[in-house]
């Protein structure tokens, strides 16, 4: 009975790590913070970029999300473009949300802090 309970709990923790899993952008590129992000839906180069559905605050004060699992739900792909301090777009590094997401979130840190965008 014991070993059926082990069991199950381990499954449960896996399951809730899969569940947990989120694509985002690296809050460093080098030395340099994540200053900001964009979403596409598709890649990059179709100029597809999302407005977001919840925008407030600015400065280092910042919040924005995204619905985008009806995205998922169509088929579509969605896409993470990071850019960072002291870097043009050219250097600016591109992440594909591989697993489906429901929502990506944007958050600015004050203090020098590098933002966050991530979806999960």
């Amino acid at each position: 009975m014991s070993w059926n309970r082990l069991i199950l709990g381990l499954a449960l923790a896996a399951a809730a790590t899969a569940q947990a899993q989120e694509a985002k952008c690296p809050r460093y590129h080098g030395k340099s913070p994540l200053v900001s992000g964009v979403v596409f839906d598709g890649p990059p180069e179709e100029k597809a970029d999302l407005m977001p559905d919840i925008s407030r605050g600015k400065g280092s004060h910042a919040y924005a999300s995204w619905d985008v699992g009806y995205l998922f739900d169509q088929g579509r792909s969605v896409y993470l473009v990071c850019r960072y301090s002291g870097h043009g777009d050219e250097n600016a590094v591109t992440v594909k949300v591989e697993k489906k997401a429901l929502h990506c979130i944007y958050r600015t840190h004050a203090g020098g802090q590098p933002a966050e965008l991530s979806c999960k």
